[in-house]
C-alpha cells in the first residue's frame, strides 16, 4: 500500500509569519492535531502539533496571538512522498517516534498528510 492511498490530499497549513492562535484555529477547524508550517515559496519549512502549541502557551504566558509558529515549530519535519510505501512510513514513524509525516511532492511546493493508521502500528499483511 503507498502513502496516496491514506493522506489527506489538501491538508491545510500556516505560513511562517502566522500565530499560534492562526494555526490552533487551523487544527480547530478542520479537525486535526498538525499543520505543515510553509515558506515563501510554499516549501514544508516544519511543523506544529497541538502539544507545540499548548506547551508554548503554558511555558510563556502569553497570547497565542502572540506567539509566532516560526518559533515553536519543529524544524526539517520528517517527510515522506505518496509514492513510499506505508509500511517504510511506519518504521520511520517507530524510528523517530513520531506520530504524523508530512508527504511532500518531491518536484512541487505542495505538501499532503497521511492520515489513515496515524500512530498505529502495522498489524501485518
Amino acid at each position: 500500500m503507498e502513502i496516496r492511498e491514506v493522506m489527506t490530499e489538501h491538508p491545510a497549513s500556516c505560513d511562517l509569519s502566522a500565530s499560534a492562535n492562526e494555526c490552533a484555529r487551523i487544527m480547530w477547524e478542520t479537525d486535526c492535531g498538525a499543520v505543515p508550517i510553509t515558506d515563501e515559496s510554499g516549501h514544508v519549512a516544519g511543523t506544529v502539533t497541538d502539544r507545540d502549541i499548548c506547551m508554548a502557551a503554558y511555558f510563556q504566558g502569553i497570547p497565542l496571538s502572540e506567539i509566532r509558529v516560526a518559533d515553536i515549530m519543529t524544524r526539517r519535519p520528517c517527510t515522506c512522498t505518496e509514492d513510499d510505501n506505508l509500511i517504510d512510513a511506519e518504521q520511520m514513524m517507530r524510528d523517530h517516534q513520531i506520530r504524523r509525516l508530512i508527504a511532500a511532492e518531491r518536484s512541487s511546493a505542495s505538501c499532503r498528510s497521511p492520515t489513515s493508521h496515524e500512530g498505529q502500528p502495522h498489524t501485518g499483511g
